[in-house]
């Protein structure tokens, strides 16, 4: 595991926004980064995980460590920078929970060099990135991970960064918003966006499209799945918890469309509960086991 880990600071307005002004309302602290997120979940539902990021040598950047390492996270590699500080995240929503405005102080990544153990193919590991680290860092993953290398692209503002890397045989999950950015090309269904992206030279590819059917390419194979119906209480987390799902079973050997209904199912359970998931439920490690245990029958 690769990439993001950071503070959030969000808060939320208790009564109506107004611009330019104080608002009371709640103001809460949680670790973020979306590669920190699916290693926690992983972690903690017993995948061995090594992670690779950058914090600051301050408080921050030692309570992330802590908690990684506490979910049982090889944090052997993580790389502190005495001279930077750990990325914050800062985000301010109105009383309906809608984004009203937000700052990245996230240049901590912006030089960050992966150190030898993000590079190291002994074992074959299965290799998750999110793109949060330096164009030249994902194309060194690309170059020595190959087909073994999960990218995600985490938003419009990022994905770009992964256009270099197309054509190197990784497996890309984005949603659609972020599917155009690699595309280059306006879509309106996440199976259009998969066409575009195997045309582009992508062999692998999990589009998201909300409500939306998703989209699977792989090796020149497009397939859909149409999410079930769930109770939505909450949406925070939702793409993490569905990113730790698929890897989850794809490391145990379980194939891509598998893999993606794993996915799916722990999805739904981030949309069920208030807040984001501290743990894959059971069921949904159970289903990522079975999924592999039947791929090598």
């Amino acid at each position: 595991m690769v990439g993001g880990c950071h503070r959030d600071v969000l808060g939320r307005s208790g009564n109506t926004y107004e611009p330019a002004t104080s608002c009371p309302g709640i103001v809460t602290y949680r670790p973020g980064g979306v590669a920190r997120n699916v290693a926690v979940l992983l972690g903690r539902a017993g995948a061995p995980c090594r992670f690779v990021s950058v914090v600051g040598d301050d408080t921050a950047g030692r309570e992330l460590q802590a908690e990684l390492a506490s979910a049982g996270i090889d944090i052997s590699a993580m790389v502190v920078d005495a001279k930077g500080r750990t990325g914050t995240y800062l985000a301010i929503h109105d009383e309906a929970g809608e984004l009203v405005s937000a700052i990245s102080d996230l240049g901590i990544y912006d030089h960050f060099v992966l150190p030898a153990a993000a590079l190291d193919t002994g074992k074959k590991p299965l290799v998750f990135a999110d793109a949060n680290l330096p164009p030249s860092q994902l194309g060194r993953l690309g170059d020595v991970h190959g087909d073994r290398l999960v990218l995600d692209a985490i938003s419009r503002a990022k994905a770009p960064r992964l256009k270099p890397l197309v054509g190197s045989g990784a497996l890309f999950i984005c949603n659609l918003p972020s599917a155009e950015l690699l595309v280059g090309h306006p879509v309106g269904r996440p199976i259009e966006a998969a066409e575009r992206l195997a045309k582009a030279g992508a062999r692998q590819a999990v589009i998201t499209g909300g409500s939306k059917p998703l989209a699977i390419l792989e090796d020149g194979h497009i397939s859909e799945l149409t999410p079930r119906p769930a109770v939505v209480v909450d949406v925070t987390g939702v793409g993490d918890a569905q990113t730790a799902g698929l890897l989850l079973a794809l490391s145990a050997g379980a194939p891509l469309v598998a893999a993606v209904e794993v996915g799916m199912a722990a999805a739904r359970a981030a949309l069920a509960t208030a807040g984001a998931l501290s743990e894959l439920p059971i069921d949904v490690v159970i289903a990522a086991m079975a999924a592999g245990e039947r791929a090598e029958a």
